[in-house]
């Protein structure tokens, strides 16, 4: 049973007591009730409401001691503990929790798992401990935090008993520091117990790192160094533990779109560390990764493969490599361009839409990326490729954290016609994709006539939602969208309306859901009729379904929608689609039939038919267009005045920003800024635009203009990364854990310290993550800066060391097991967390994991031992006494006010037994008061009566003195012969009456 106490929150209130005395004392000397007892209660209740108030001022409080016990256990998950440790980790917890928990004093256990974060799996409970080691938590394993643990664990213990955590773990912290937090829990009374986990037994082989120069010249041999580690178990026979490993390893360089291994050979590791070195030399530049990686022949013989592996980086300088993407249909319409940029000492690769980039790294050997009139999406109805989303956001962070440069080539295919709009590389540009100037706007409209029945369930809905998203996303806002749905009817999911309203087109297209049947010529006919009655310059319907629709006359509808100037396409989904029907529809309408077979290509598909209604944003005149110079930029020193003119260009809208330079202009149309050429500073690279070709259709005069060439190199040279002297800087990292620190030492050229520059840095993460530090100095010509990797891999980082210099790029792998690295015994630093005493409790046990069942329970010390404090829990209490005080104060007054008769019980006694009820006495006081009442009743009565008699016959100024009672009657009454209130009112009445009279 728990035991119940009172406390007090705020004691200096029961000074407040003092008033009691003082009340008793002041009622003694002013008693003026007959009946003692009845002074006593009143007292006492006014005591009791004076104590009850002051402890509701003071707050008292209910104070509950129990003996219950919580137990939470704190599970290592991290990569550095093995499955099958794991395994018995569980198993330990499980049966130790089932077994030892008191279920008579109601002990409760809770399991929390911890790796770089931690997370409650069990919160405290009183059942059995249902665990397994597949847990449902998300934690990161990559690193430990035992730290997060330990504070997770104080903030989930009940309140209401004693405390107590077990540590399962190997004690291999790479996040925080566990000690001050154990501290802390022992400080709060919370017992801790630790279960170590040790792997000392098995040998570890790992490679610590690969050492390259950060920046070499072509064709300049440099070295590369493995460092291997090869530490053996402790527990080990010494004649074995000194035996080698033999293993295979192996270096792949990548880069250059090429992995190429660069060394694999068979080699024996003896225990302790050992240096492969070998020398390398590339004719080529570029940023280059080298990846070493040692396997054993035997397997066993390693503890954990996970730190078998390190990664370095080197930079190749080179005069300059361009990487020019094209369209895949048309791989050879650059070729004339890319001859020009060879001829002046340019290295260019041509990549065709079909085969892009995947990686960041692919683009690291490039200082310039040109898309030479290329689409989002590209191809024919048999293959058709798009840039990811992922791939535009590449080439934007290659630019703005990265220094890269980065053209776009106008041509029917480019900036808004090409489905650029609204996408990292439109937000990387100098100019707007849309037009949003223009007096007359020449829109378009799409309008998506898709299935949703039954069969479309599943991942063809998805990738539908997916692909109409996709579709709003390359219109502009002037265009228009709508998306008709048929099942077995028709639904107008988003009626045709402008596609400025993206939010609420967005939220309809997620809710489109599939079931029912097919049918499609209702659905199709609406679409017509949406299309027919907008004013868009250009219409055009997409039609997919992935079934056989009832019989009606397709063909008449699909004249009357293409006589209407509306185009048609069509997409068959899966085999089961109706192929002719589709195919027939496509031909009519003069549009184009495409048939999938996995669901995946659909946004593809929307994204090129899209392209359809941007095309009003292409503005020809076959006379030709006069170009205007609109700046003075360095791109257009040397280029003569007189521009020759051109037949077309895509149309955009600058960026309302002062970092844009709009170089050349064209005079048409009027009433809007167009941009020819122009360029800006975006991040730490740049970027430009030229909304025209290059000599392909529109300025095919201009191939034999002697300014052409000029101006297109000037315009490259400017984009391009920035290179110069870096030889004065020297940046050094170093990479503990999740925590990335740069060194930048700077020097001028006399070979003095550099101080008080503002170096900055920027770079991008594995997954697209910004870094973008500002360096502190720390020392004379050194400075520091430092992030947090939250994802590990490959970090691509610029170093810029100050205004108008050329930045310094390096790379930094951040390792995803860094625990794995961590080898020293942590069983010491355990101890010492289990040595620590909670007051008035006692220290903690450190238990074996690996017991037998035998052991176990033959276990005397178990996690649910019962040495702590009594656990105590406080409950405000002070409403309570609030609500006592407010009764007994209606009591007060009751006690006061009412005469308390208890003859009543006597008579209910009497009935209750069936006996005469007796007679009430008479009280005899209460008898002599009536009759005395009684007696000036009448006294007044007559007294009055005379009165009025008197005033009728007595002159007005003679004043009548009221006739005293007889002697018998003032003997027996005692009556007061003074005149009284009530004497002294009726000579006032008769006075006043006499004076009416006179008057």
């Amino acid at each position: 049973m728990p035991d119940l106490q009172f406390s007090i929150e705020h004691p200096q209130y029961l000074l407040l007591l003092g008033i009691i005395p003082v009340l008793w004392w002041v009622s003694w000397n002013g008693l003026a009730m007959g009946n003692r007892w009845r002074w006593a209660v009143a007292n006492g209740l006014r005591s009791l409401l004076c104590l009850l108030v002051v402890l509701t001022l003071a707050e008292i409080e209910l104070v509950r001691t129990n003996d219950r016990l919580t137990v939470i256990y704190l599970v290592d998950r991290s990569l550095s503990i093995p499955p099958e440790r794991l395994e018995d980790v569980v198993d330990y917890v499980r049966s130790t929790a089932n077994s030892f928990r008191q279920q008579t004093l109601d002990d409760r256990v809770g399991v929390i798992s911890f790796g770089g974060d931690a997370a409650i799996e069990i919160p405290p409970w009183s059942g059995d401990l249902f665990l397994r080691s597949k847990m449902e938590t998300i934690i990161d394993p990559q690193q430990t935090n035992l730290e997060a643990a330990l504070k997770l664990a104080q903030a989930a213990f009940p309140v209401d008993a004693a405390k107590r955590v077990v540590i399962v773990t190997d004690g291999k912290q790479t996040l925080g520091n566990a000690m001050p937090a154990a501290r802390a829990l022992s400080q709060a009374g919370i017992g801790i117990d630790v279960v170590p986990i040790s792997d000392q037994a098995r040998s570890e082989i790992t490679v610590e790192k690969i050492t390259t120069p950060a920046k070499m010249r072509e064709k300049t041999p440099f070295p590369v160094q493995v460092v291997l580690n090869h530490r053996p178990g402790v527990h080990w026979d010494p004649t074995s533990a000194n035996q080698s490993v033999a293993g295979k390893i192996r270096v792949v360089r990548r880069g250059n779109r090429s992995d190429q291994v660069v060394i694999e050979q068979q080699i024996e590791l003896d225990p302790g560390t050992r240096v492969f070195a070998f020398q390398d030399n590339l004719p080529d530049g570029g940023f280059y990764t080298y990846e070493a990686e040692f396997t054993p022949d035997q397997k066993g013989v390693d503890g954990f493969t996970q730190n078998n592996r390190a990664t370095s980086f080197t930079h190749i300088e080179s005069p300059g490599q361009v990487l020019l993407i094209v369209d895949s249909t048309r791989p050879d319409e650059f070729d004339g361009f890319a001859e020009m940029l060879r001829r002046n000492d340019l290295k260019v690769t041509i990549q065709p839409s079909n085969q892009l980039f995947t990686r960041l790294t692919d683009l690291q050997p490039y200082d310039l990326v040109i898309l030479g009139n290329v689409a989002r999406s590209s191809g024919d109805t048999r293959e058709i490729t798009a840039f990811s989303d992922a791939q535009m956001q590449m080439l934007a962070d290659n630019t703005r954290n990265l220094g890269a440069g980065l053209i776009m080539l106008g041509g029917p295919d480019s900036f808004g016609a090409g489905g650029w709009t609204n996408t990292p590389v439109e937000q990387a540009m100098p100019l707007d994709f849309q037009i949003k100037d223009a007096k007359v706007v020449p829109v378009g409209a799409l309008m998506l006539v898709m299935d949703k029945s039954g069969s479309m369930n599943g991942e063809k809905i998805h990738w539908c939602r997916a692909a109409a998203r996709e579709s709003l996303r390359a219109l502009g806002p002037r265009d228009y969208i709508g998306v008709t749905t048929f099942d077995s009817s028709t639904t107008r999911t988003v009626p045709l309306q402008n596609a400025k309203n993206r939010q609420f087109v967005t939220r309809m297209i997620s809710r489109l859901s599939s079931g029912g049947g097919t049918n499609m010529f209702p659905a199709m006919e609406d679409g017509f009729r949406q299309l027919q009655s907008n004013d868009a310059a250009v219409k055009h319907m997409i039609v997919l379904t992935d079934g056989q629709t009832p019989a009606a006359d397709f063909a008449d509808l699909t004249r009357q929608i293409e006589k209407a100037g509306i185009t048609v396409s069509s997409v068959a989904v899966g085999r089961d689609a109706d192929v002719r029907l589709l195919n027939q529809i496509a031909a009519i309408g003069r549009g184009k039939f495409y048939q999938v077979t996995t669901p995946q290509a659909i946004p593809r598909i929307f994204m090129q038919e899209t392209r359809r209604v941007a095309r009003p944003l292409v503005f020809e005149k076959p006379s030709g267009i006069v170009a205007q110079v609109a700046a003075n930029h360095e791109i257009l020193k040397g280029i003569p005045s007189s521009v020759p003119p051109f037949s077309g260009y895509v149309m955009t809208t600058p960026k309302d920003s002062p970092l844009v330079d709009v170089l050349l202009t064209a005079a048409e149309p009027s009433g809007q800024t167009n941009a020819l050429l122009a360029a800006w500073q975006y991040g730490i690279g740049r970027s430009a635009c030229w909304t025209s070709d290059v000599g392909q259709r529109w300025t095919t005069d201009w191939t034999g203009w002697e300014g052409n060439e000029k101006l297109l190199m000037q315009t490259i040279r400017w984009c391009m990364r920035t290179t110069g002297k870096t030889d004065n800087y020297l940046v050094a990292s170093e990479v503990e854990g999740q925590k990335v620190k740069l060194i930048l030492n700077a020097l001028d050229d006399d070979g003095n310290f550099v101080n008080f520059a503002a170096p900055q840095l920027n770079g991008v993460g594995p997954r697209s993550g910004i870094v973008s530090e500002a360096f502190v100095q720390v020392a004379p010509g050194r400075y520091e800066a430092q992030f947090d990797a939250e994802h590990a891999g490959a970090h691509f980082l610029a170093v810029s060391p100050g205004a108008g210099q050329s930045p310094i790029r390096i790379g930094i792998n951040v390792q995803n097991a860094q625990e794995f690295r961590v080898r020293s015994d942590n069983l010491p630093m355990l101890k010492r967390i289990a040595a620590l005493t909670p007051p008035g409790g006692r220290p903690g046990e450190v238990f074996n994991l690996d017991m037998t069942q035998e052991q176990l329970a033959n276990l005397e010390t178990t996690p649910f031992r019962h040495d702590l404090p009594k656990a105590t829990s406080q409950r405000p209490i002070w409403y309570l006494v609030l609500v006592t005080v407010a009764l007994l104060f209606v009591m007060d007054i009751a006690n006061r006010r009412v005469l308390w008769n208890f003859a009543w019980v006597g008579i209910l006694w009497a009935r209750l037994r069936h006996r005469p009820i007796p007679e009430t006495p008479v009280v005899e006081s209460l008898g002599r008061l009536k009759a005395k009442k009684e007696k000036l009743n009448r006294d007044w009565q007559v007294t009055f009566d005379e009165s009025e008699i008197e005033a009728d016959h007595a002159p007005a100024s003679v004043t009548t003195t009221d006739p005293l009672p007889s002697n018998e009657d003032a003997t027996s009454l005692e009556v007061n012969t003074e005149r009284g209130y009530l004497d002294r009112l009726l000579d006032a009445k008769r006075q006043s009456r006499r004076s009416d009279e006179s008057d």
